[in-house]
């Protein structure tokens, strides 16, 4: 029975979007919305549709706060794997790794949850409690559902099964990804850049229609209302479809 329980695969609770996250996410969405829809049809009622439009999206857009907990857990993993290595080069068994990495983990983010050293105490527990530790490893696989921690779990089965030199594959396994994490990294960076300036693409229409709306109203005056209206809803939507698609072009997932 205590197997059984062990090896159930739980949802990992820090990619759970909190409710507290989502009100605050959808009240400062819903503001911001608000002003939008009355900058653009001049009419309350407008301003309000609008936010509660933003809102909902926003209490259903919970995909960026998953992959930032994924990049900080990729982190993580990348400083586990380096201990790890030391630790097997040392002589030390895997369990004793996993638990010598969990331990350092926990020193380097005494000011921060270290959410991977959580799950590495989670497969200590499991080991002690007599589940082998291929099997602990799927289990955390399945879990946290990131590539570079799935494909070194398969590495490590395979070395074990196959009688591999584990302490070889180890070392060049966390070579290859620490390679290629530097290089997603690079490609984030470069990614970020080019998403700060879609942002501010995107902001600059917002802030000219302001300047009109307040510096020249007799100017707008014929946007809000009659054809003007179907003008604007149809600038609005414009505006909207070209931030989502920008943001779906340059999204990078873990």
């Amino acid at each position: 029975m205590v197997v059984k329980r062990a090896t159930e695969s739980q949802p990992v609770s820090f990619y759970r979007y909190s409710v507290i996250r989502r009100v605050i996410g959808a009240l400062v969405a819903s503001i911001a919305w608000f002003f939008v829809g009355l900058l653009f049809y001049n009419e309350a009622w407008a301003g309000v549709a609008v936010s509660i439009a933003g809102a909902v999206t926003t209490l259903r857009n919970d995909k960026q706060f998953v992959q930032a907990r994924k990049r900080l857990l990729s982190i993580q993993f990348e400083q586990a794997l380096q201990s790890i290595s030391s630790s097997l080069h040392a002589g030390k068994s895997m369990e004793n790794a996993m638990r010598t990495a969990a331990a350092d983990l926990r020193l380097m983010y005494s000011q921060h949850l270290p959410y991977f050293a959580v799950e590495l105490e989670r497969i200590n527990r499991m080991v002690e409690h007599g589940i082998p530790l291929e099997q602990a490893l799927d289990d955390l696989a399945r879990r946290l559902n990131i590539p570079d921690v799935s494909d070194w779990v398969d590495v490590f089965r395979t070395c074990k099964r196959t009688g591999g030199d584990l302490l070889a594959v180890m070392r060049h396994t966390s070579r290859a990804i620490s390679e290629k994490m530097d290089l997603e990294r690079e490609l984030a960076v470069l990614i970020a850049g080019k998403r700060f300036e879609a942002n501010v693409l995107t902001v600059v229409p917002f802030l000219l229609l302001a300047a009109l709306r307040f510096g020249s109203p007799d100017y707008m005056a014929p946007l809000y209302s009659g054809m003007g209206r179907i003008i604007m809803t149809g600038a609005l939507a414009a505006l909207v479809a070209s931030f989502y698609l920008a943001r779906r072009l340059m999204r990078f997932e873990w």
